[in-house]
């Protein structure tokens, strides 16, 4: 199963880089090992492994290396040097200034062997470099890698999935629980952890064993009914429509905790959306509205009066947020209930901005792209709110839920701890 799980995670992860990916220029048959620096030559090592040549530019340097052609700027290849008068391995913290660095800075000399490229600048400083740090580090290398490995779904390719959930106990007091319970998580976007005994304060101890509980407006464990206790639509017994939370923070939360404690009545079934299959959906099928989403900066808001409690948030990014240098989308802020007005773009693109808004919607409202699951005493959900868009169909009866939201940089920490790439 996993085999097939993994086959579908390289294959939707790399679509979405495949717009902005060039082939490698190809190695040139030269065998030319020095030669004066400023020459335009290329300059050749073999291996057995892989070959590398490299080229010395007015202001940069070329290497040709395991097929991928990088280019490196002076300042950046001497600001990176890990020698130890210029980096504390102890601390894995950079010790040389970097407002120091000439910025006209050029090697004197340039050498290469199998595995290393070594610089000698002018001051008589020597820079090593292995070729598969280089290689990794390179912004030509970033451009081909996923940050985070996933495995986009709709409803059917999550159900033939098959994802387990991890036990209580297991994800307590193993290591390999853990793990097990983040690398669905993280694929996913969304993970169980079931025979959790069925009230708050198990909860929270469940929430710590991955992370910090992040504290907002809502307190650092939320426990409610449809009591409108707070000026939220969540406290009632109304429908939901899909949508992310926490919009209106300018770092939306990062994963949301939900345990259904008791429900006496019918209904409430969670809605589940995965946010990144449907924007993968527009991305192919129409990439001008993607990148319309991912450049309009919007505002959204939460305005409070009620009791005690007096809130005024807002929030300010595009719907679709992209790392730059790939274009793999990191966070989708989806909530048409906060949204504020729009005000940050001028008229001209306002329209397209709905026509791409719609386009988007209607993948997220797709039937077949809709998972519900029934929320039961016992079972904890996490999501990923920067991913995962959840809602509930409405409910009768008495119905409560508690849950918190987790810093995302700590669930992400744990993850890495346990050599997970996160």
């Amino acid at each position: 199963m996993w085999g097939h799980q993994l086959t579908r995670l390289f294959s939707l992860s790399h679509r979405l880089l495949k717009k902005r990916f060039k082939h490698p220029v190809p190695l040139w048959p030269l065998n030319v090992r020095k030669t004066l620096p400023g020459l335009a030559r290329w300059h050749n090592t073999a291996s057995e492994s892989r070959n590398c040549a490299w080229q010395l530019k007015d202001d940069h340097l070329e290497v040709n290396y395991g097929g991928t052609l990088m280019r490196f700027d002076y300042v950046w290849l001497r600001d990176h040097c890990r020698s130890a008068s210029c980096y504390n391995t102890k601390t894995n913290q950079r010790s040389l200034d970097t407002a120091s660095v000439d910025l006209d800075i050029r090697p004197k000399t340039i050498r290469v062997n199998e595995t290393t490229l070594f610089v000698t600048w002018p001051d008589g400083h020597v820079t090593r470099y292995g070729l598969e740090w280089l290689l990794k580090n390179s912004y030509e290398g970033q451009k081909r890698q996923v940050m985070h490995p996933r495995i986009l779904w709709n409803a059917q390719i999550y159900q033939e999935a098959q994802v387990p959930s991890v036990d209580c106990q297991s994800f307590l007091e193993s290591n390999e629980g853990l793990k097990e319970f983040l690398r669905n998580f993280l694929l996913y976007g969304m993970a169980f952890v079931e025979n959790v005994p069925p009230t708050k304060e198990d909860t929270e101890i469940l929430a710590e064993r991955i992370s910090l509980i992040r504290e907002t407006i809502y307190g650092r464990m939320w426990y409610f009914t449809s009591d409108f206790s707070r000026g939220d639509t969540a406290y009632t017994k109304l429908a939901l429509d899909r949508h992310t939370d926490t919009t209106y923070f300018q770092e939306p939360c990062g994963i949301q905790v939900f345990h259904c404690l008791r429900h006496e009545g019918t209904g409430g079934r969670t809605l589940l959306v995965d946010g990144f299959y449907a924007a993968e959906q527009v991305l192919q099928q129409a990439p001008e509205d993607f990148d319309l989403l991912a450049k309009v900066p919007l505002k959204h808001e939460y305005i409070e009066n009620v009791g005690t409690c007096h809130n005024h948030m807002i929030g300010v990014g595009p719907v679709l947020n992209v790392y730059p240098w790939n274009n793999e989308l990191y966070l989708i802020r989806y909530n048409n209930y906060d949204r504020a007005v729009i005000n940050t773009v001028p008229y001209d693109i306002v329209r397209r901005w709905y026509a791409a808004h719609r386009t988007l919607t209607a993948e997220l409202r797709r039937p077949e792209n809709e998972l519900w699951v029934k929320l039961k005493p016992g079972k904890a959900l996490f999501v990923d709110n920067w991913r995962v868009l959840h809602g509930r169909e409405s409910f009768t009866g008495y119905r409560q839920l508690c849950g918190c939201y987790l810093t995302r940089d700590d669930v992400l920490n744990t993850a890495r701890f346990l050599g997970l790439q996160a």
